[in-house]
Order: structure tokens, then C-alpha cells, then sequence
């Protein structure tokens, strides 16, 4: 086995396989510069007088804009002219590439997700066995990929080179805090929060809601330490109409990465997901009761643009909950948490630059017990301050492209993780935290990217098992269940709670056995 990074080390020690995956949505922009052409989705694509030298389809959105523009660093410094595709936040990326995949211009370098995705590339012999690159370059940057962040369906054939490294929960703004509770409350709050048992963290959510609803004042205990609210709202605080800035239209917001934690709960990463058991799908019931109870209280308290946002049609509706409202919500101060990743960064400061410089990521919390916990290494505690960190995206090389693109193609993604031009683009333009970065002596330009990398240094990480479960039974099975049948719901009952977590069982189990 090569020997790893630190960052490595510490994603073998948060239980992360060889098959880390991403649950991450797509996105959908992109930025187009000299002769541009429209494409599938209202996305567009550049290619200098419609012809490329290659062609990239990147699945992941929010980096479209500096995808680009790398892009067009790299074809300026090289003369190379190179095809960029991006699909668009919440978008499912399978038929448009799988359309593209069949046509006269295949792509030579696509985004692969995850296993399942991976399984279906390999048989159909476009994903290449990176170990076949012709660029010497290249194959040096694929040696030196530790193993255990390989894409892989075998445990050694690795396919793809990471995008990056991510991680989720509970985007919170410090700014908001300190006029909830006081500015030199801020630091120590975060921590409590972070370590927070599920019980302090309700009744946390309900004082919120109190106070921004009704205005009662009162205090609230965290890890074992008090906070009192202020006697009269800030100018921040009275603009908050809901504790929670929530995507309801979305079902892998809720489907995916809420659900995840709950997946975690049982295995410890996409692989052994992927070769459940009966006997351990069952063992999911505890823990998909404690997500169900989890996403009752987080969208009971969802905040609007003039109000609170009840649930009901209104909710799942794509206009008034979307992934880019959700995101408005957070940003104009409506809500004081938001369930994203580092990678929702750049958006973010699309809509407040000057927001992005105060957030930063607490775990989402569940109310486990310790009877749920079967994944090795985990317990109530360690799941409670702990987020899911993951390679959510990989560059994939087809193999039915000539040798020339595969060649080209590799050259660039050389230069994309390696040169400084490149890594700078990398860091700070895509806000990613490099796959190799060692957490260390590394300092990122984001205020998430960094959140990110204390929870690594401190080794308090999950997996992202989810991806390992049969192919769209997070999203599509369980997210539109929840989405059409509750979130429509003003109240939930316990039998809702187990109609959810049956519902998620009995799926897995036939999605399984198809």
C-alpha cells in the first residue's frame, strides 16, 4: 500500500473506505467565453469555433464558473481548446451524460459519483483503468492517490482522480449568533453546540423558535453550559422568521445527506453498505426512526422569506424552496441554519460576500441510542459531534476517446492538481479542499473549507455509507416518499415515524434483490 497523506489517514480513521463516494447535488451554470453553443438543460458549453481538442462534463455545478476559467488558463497557456459542460443545483446528470456518452463527441473526461455509477461505465468499457494512462505524468499522479481514496468496484482497480474532499451539516453564521447571545458567548457557544447531546440540541431549536416567532426570552443549555438569548432582538436577529433555511424541493438534501447520518449509524462505509444484510438493513430501524424524528423537528421550524414556512405544498414547491431559496434565506439572514456542505461556498457569496466570512459547520444531530450504533468505532457521543466527510466527486477518463484526447486529457488534469496555476484554482477559486491537503499545515481562503479541516485534525468525521445503498434508493425512493407523504404533512405522529423507517427498509431490501 502507498503510503498516505495525513488527510488520508485521518479519512481511514473516520471509517472511510476505498469507495468514497458523494451524495453532492449537481449544479447548473456555467460561464461561456468566446463562441459558446447551447446545449442540453439550458446549460451551456465552450469550444472554440465549435471544435475541441477534448471535452469535459463536470457534474458538479458549483464549480462550473472556475472550471472554466481554469479552463481557459489552461487552453491559453497551452493552446489547447477544450469543450466544458456543467449541469445545474439539483439536477440529475445520468441521461444528459449518458446522451452525450452516445453521441458523435463523446466526452473524455466525465464525473463518476459513486460505485453504482461506476459499476455501469466499467461494463460498459468507458471508464479506463487509470493504470493503463499513456501521460507518464499522469500515471504519477494517479501512484501517488492513496488507496483508500481510490473509485474502485475491486479494492485495487482505481478509475478516477478525486475532485476534492467535502464534508456537511449545519451551516450556521457566527454574526447571528453573537446578536442571539452575545459576541464573546460566540467561540465557546460553537464548540458546546458542536458537542451538544440531541435532547440539548431540541430544545435549542424550540428556544430559537420561541424567541423568533413570539419574542420569549429565556436560555438555553449546551453541553452542559448556559446561554441566554437577549432581552430584546438585535438588528440581525429580528429579520429571522424560522430557526431552519430548508430545500424542500430537494429531495437529496433530505433523502441523501439527512438520511446518510442515519446509514452511518450501521455501516461504516459505502462498501459495506453495498453488501448489506438482511440481518443489518434491519438493524437500520432504530436509527431511520431517529432520522424521521430528526427531520420533523428540523422542518417544523423551517424559515420563509416574510415568515415561518410551514410544511405543506408550499414546502416542497420549487420556487418557494428550492436549493438557490434556501441558500437566498441563509444569506438575506432569515435563518440561522442551513443543512449544506463547503461546497455551497461560492454560492453563498454570490448572494453576500460578506457572510461567507463568518460561517462555519456543526454536526446534524439525531436522536440515537446506543442500541442504533452497530459501525464499528462509533458511539452516540462520537456520531453527535461528528459530520460526514467524503470524496464526493471523481475525474473519470473514457476510454473509448482516442489516444490523443486520453492523452490531452490527463495532461490537463496534471496541471490541474499539481502546477500552482492550477491548485490555485483548486483552492481558491473552486473553494475545495485538495484530496492531498494535510490538515495539518494546511489554511484554506473559506470559512467552511476550514470548518472542514478541524473536524479533520480532530479525526471527528463519519463516511458517506449512503452512496453504497442500490442506486437511487436514498433520492428518488426515500427523499420523493417523504417529500410527496410528509413534508406535505403539518404534523407527524410516531406511526409516521415508522411508516418512514419501514418504508426505507422495505425498499433497500427489494431494490437489493432486483
Amino acid at each position: 500500500m502507498k503510503r498516505m497523506t495525513r488527510l488520508a489517514s485521518l479519512l481511514v480513521a473516520a471509517a472511510m473506505a476505498v469507495t468514497l463516494v458523494s451524495g453532492c447535488t449537481n449544479s447548473n451554470t456555467t460561464k461561456t467565453t468566446t463562441v459558446a453553443e447551447t446545449t442540453a438543460a439550458g446549460a451551456t458549453t465552450k469550444a472554440s469555433n465549435g471544435k475541441f481538442d477534448f471535452y469535459i462534463f463536470n457534474t458538479k455545478g458549483e464549480n462550473a464558473a472556475a472550471l472554466q476559467a481554469a479552463v481557459d488558463a489552461y487552453s491559453k497557456e497551452t493552446g489547447e481548446n477544450i469543450k466544458v459542460f456543467s449541469l445545474g443545483s439539483g439536477t440529475n446528470s445520468s441521461d444528459a451524460l449518458n446522451t452525450e456518452m452516445n453521441s458523435s463527441s463523446m466526452p473524455t473526461i466525465f464525473s463518476i459519483m459513486n460505485i453504482q455509477e461506476l459499476k455501469g461505465w466499467v461494463e460498459g468499457g468507458y471508464a479506463l483503468d487509470l493504470s493503463k494512462a499513456a501521460d507518464p505524468a499522469f500515471k504519477s499522479l494517479v501512484d501517488a492517490i492513496p488507496s483508500n481514496l481510490y473509485l474502485t468496484n475491486d479494492g485495487t482497480t482505481n478509475y478516477g482522480v478525486p475532485y476534492n474532499v467535502e464534508g456537511y451539516g449545519y451551516i450556521v453564521d457566527t454574526l447571528m449568533l453573537a446578536d442571539l447571545f452575545g459576541a464573546d458567548k460566540v467561540t465557546a457557544m460553537v464548540a458546546d453546540v458542536k458537542t451538544a447531546t440531541y435532547a440539548e440540541w431540541e430544545a435549542f431549536v424550540l428556544a430559537l423558535d420561541a424567541y423568533i416567532q413570539s419574542g420569549t426570552v429565556g436560555s438555553v443549555t449546551l453541553s452542559g453550559n448556559s446561554y441566554a438569548l437577549a432581552a430584546t432582538k438585535g438588528a440581525l436577529a429580528a429579520k429571522l422568521t424560522g430557526v431552519f433555511a430548508t430545500a424542500g424541493s430537494q429531495t437529496w438534501t433530505y433523502g441523501d445527506h439527512f438520511l446518510n447520518i442515519a446509514v452511518d449509524a450501521v455501516f461504516a462505509n459505502p462498501s459495506a453498505a453495498a453488501n448489506a444484510t438482511p440481518v443489518q438493513l434491519d438493524s437500520l430501524k432504530g436509527p431511520l426512526l431517529a432520522y424521521a424524528k430528526a427531520l420533523d423537528l428540523k422542518t417544523s421550524h423551517a424559515a420563509g422569506t416574510d415568515a415561518a414556512l410551514p410544511r405543506g405544498p408550499e414546502f416542497i414547491n420549487t420556487t418557494t424552496a428550492s436549493y438557490d431559496a434556501s441558500v437566498q434565506l441563509l444569506a438575506d439572514h432569515k435563518a440561522l441554519f442551513l443543512k449544506q456542505g463547503d461546497w455551497v461556498y461560492t454560492n453563498i457569496e454570490k448572494v453576500n460576500a460578506d457572510i461567507v466570512k463568518t460561517l462555519t459547520i456543526v454536526p446534524v444531530k439525531m436522536p440515537f441510542t446506543a442500541a442504533d450504533i452497530t459501525a464499528p468505532g462509533l458511539t452516540v457521543e462520537k456520531m453527535a459531534k461528528s459530520i460526514p466527510v467524503f470524496v464526493p466527486n471523481y475525474y473519470g477518463i473514457n476510454a473509448k476517446s482516442s489516444a490523443d484526447e486520453q492523452q490531452k486529457a490527463e495532461a490537463f488534469l496534471v496541471w490541474l492538481n499539481t502546477s500552482d496555476a492550477g491548485k490555485k484554482f483548486v483552492i481558491e477559486d473552486m473553494a475545495f479542499i485538495p484530496y492531498n491537503a494535510d490538515p495539518a499545515t494546511t489554511t484554506l481562503p473559506n470559512s467552511l473549507g476550514q470548518s472542514i479541516l478541524e473536524y479533520l485534525k480532530t479525526g471527528d468525521t463519519l463516511s458517506n455509507a449512503y452512496a453504497g445503498a442500490p442506486s437511487g434508493w436514498s433520492g428518488t425512493t426515500v427523499g420523493q416518499k417523504v417529500m410527496e407523504s410528509y413534508l406535505t404533512k403539518p404534523v407527524w405522529t410516531d406511526a409516521d415515524y415508522e411508516a418512514i423507517a419501514n418504508y426505507a427498509i422495505d425498499q433497500w431490501k427489494t431494490m437489493a434483490a432486483s
